[in-house]
């Protein structure tokens, strides 16, 4: 016998101080505790439920503290939950790298951003999206720099869908731009300047079209010639619908009306999207969403987080935090039942067996593309946030 350890664990929900002798043949090392990461005091599963308390529900450390007092007869101070949240994003930084990895594999990515703070400065809160996989970088730059690291241009040969901002365009070697979009840009138009008859003749239009090509997607006969047949003439549609609208290789006069000035550009950024094909990708592929709704969405509960004031105070609080999320939210895109128990489950087997469920994915994925993954010369989180 090497030593006795005493950790805290959650049996049946409750906390229970369990003692362990540790055991090791003459010559070799001490073995590790099962589900106990490294010099760690608690269970993996205190760590989790710490975690998804604060980080995915949104709880302060208070809060969180409270409530595994009440529930679960664990007492833990402000520091400690502190500590724990460190440990587990340590115990889970190769988790990030494998998800982003298996990002720039996937067929179809969303993404989206929003506002954020770290301490008083304020960055950009970035989401992307694949089918089974969720990376969250909290306390980022919105520019091509941090989608460089996240999606590398050389690597990622997938569908992008998002917004039309400038950082996304010409950025993927297919991309589908989000439809509600364009689609509120024409609608703030009819509705405010009701007197103005080609803005209502437009956005009908323009929604006939976008519900003929949301029905032409999810027809099922189509093959892979009439849904280009049916891309081909949805875009001949579009540029008929926009054509008496362009102001493409002129300026805007300059007595033109704010309202007039905002039509004139909406015509040319349709006409602009639908020169570079980036419009009817979900006609051609009916895998690929025609918004990006689904990460709009899943910036939602950030987003309170932001309003409320409970952004990151450091660097290393935002490291932690994307590390987390992005791990907790793709067990939730991965399991078939988001529950504790299940999670628990989860990334105890992980512990025991030496491998995730995001390193095993990736190890089945890329021997049947016949390449190795992609190695960045920089793991992702030093080139996001530093050492």
């Amino acid at each position: 016998m090497v030593r006795e350890r005493a950790v805290w664990r959650l049996i049946e929900q409750r906390a229970v101080l369990v003692g362990y002798r540790i055991y090791a043949a003459p010559g070799q090392g001490e073995p590790p505790l099962p589900c106990v990461p490294p010099r760690c005091e608690y269970g993996i599963e205190i760590l989790v439920v710490a975690a998804y308390l604060q980080y995915i529900i949104g709880l302060s450390v208070e809060k969180v503290g409270s409530l595994l007092q009440f529930f679960c007869g664990l007492s833990l101070g402000k520091s400690q939950l502190d500590a724990l949240g460190r440990q587990l994003a340590k115990h889970w930084q190769g988790e990030f790298e494998h998800l982003c990895d298996l990002l720039t594999a996937a067929a179809v990515v969303g993404m989206d951003e929003t506002g954020w703070r770290v301490g008083q400065e304020g960055c950009s809160l970035w989401r992307f999206a694949s089918q089974f996989h969720r990376v969250l970088v909290f306390g980022c730059r919105k520019d091509e720099d941090t989608l460089e690291i996240v999606l590398p241009r050389d690597a990622f040969q997938g569908i992008g869908v998002s917004d039309d901002a400038a950082v996304y365009r010409y950025r993927f070697a297919q991309a589908q731009k989000c439809w509600p979009h364009l689609l509120r840009k024409a609608i703030r138009l009819a509705v405010l300047y009701p007197s103005q008859k080609k803005y209502r003749e437009f956005l009908d239009a323009l929604l006939a079209l976008f519900y003929d090509a949301k029905r032409a997607a999810a027809d099922g006969r189509l093959g892979a010639a009439g849904r280009k047949e049916k891309a081909t003439q949805f875009g001949d549609r579009l540029f008929a619908l926009v054509d008496p609208h362009l102001c493409l290789f002129r300026k805007i006069p300059a007595g033109t009306s704010p309202p007039e000035r905002e039509f004139t550009n909406l015509a040319n950024e349709l006409f602009r999207l639908a020169m570079q094909d980036e419009l009817f990708t979900f006609v051609l592929d009916p895998a690929v969403p025609a918004d990006n709704n689904e990460s709009e969405r899943g910036l939602r509960p950030a987003t309170q987080d932001r309003k409320a004031g409970r952004t990151n105070h450091t660097p290393a609080g935002a490291r932690r935090r994307t590390i987390i999320v992005s791990v907790l939210e793709s067990l939730r895109a991965n399991l078939h039942a988001f529950t504790l128990s299940a999670v628990i489950e989860e990334v105890q087997r992980w512990m025991r067996e030496g491998a995730s469920l995001f390193r095993r994915q990736l190890e089945e994925h890329f021997p049947a593309l016949g390449k190795p993954p992609p190695t960045p010369s920089v793991p992702r989180l030093a080139a996001l946030f530093g050492k």
